[in-house]
């Protein structure tokens, strides 16, 4: 990667001089010339005071930026919530096929021991419950997800 001059005298100017920057400063007259007057520059800034901000900036930038702030954390909460339906929906298809060989190992247990309407009745009503509680359990995701991110971007932008 070549580095142009401005790249150069930035890094010098900032304190980042490494071999790259070096070496484009031992190829380059108009870097090599300009060493002298950024050293000069460097130590005035070095000894400049720094400047006191006046009272009530943070709070004024921080309200100028809100709108930002809050439209990240929306962008933010989307892409968690995305992400955790994403790794639900993975493991979904392994879940209903357990819940399947479950059903069928109960029913054929069931069968022996009871009239097959009976048992039918049984495990229907089981399955149906298993599946209130599962299409419960993958609706919370996105509320408890999205929860967790309005909570995470408190945090990090107050």
């Amino acid at each position: 990667m070549k580095l142009s001059c401005d790249e150069v005298l930035a890094a010098r100017l900032l304190g980042g001089a490494d071999a790259m920057v070096a070496a484009h400063v031992a190829t380059c007259p108009r870097c090599a010339a300009a060493m002298d007057g950024l050293a000069a520059v460097r130590a005035a800034l070095a000894d400049a005071p720094v400047p006191t901000p006046p009272p009530g900036l943070s709070a004024r930038v921080h309200h100028a930026a809100a709108p930002l702030l809050a439209a990240n954390a929306r962008r933010a909460t989307h892409r968690l919530v995305g992400r955790a339906l994403a790794a639900a929906l993975l493991v979904l298809p392994v879940v209903v096929l357990v819940d399947l060989r479950v059903v069928q190992a109960v029913y054929a247990a069931l069968i022996t021991i009871l009239p097959a309407a009976l048992g039918a009745y049984v495990v229907a009503s089981w399955a149906v419950t298993l599946t209130a509680l599962l299409a419960l359990t993958y609706a919370a995701i996105p509320i408890v997800a999205e929860r967790q991110a309005t909570a995470l971007a408190r945090t990090i932008h107050v």
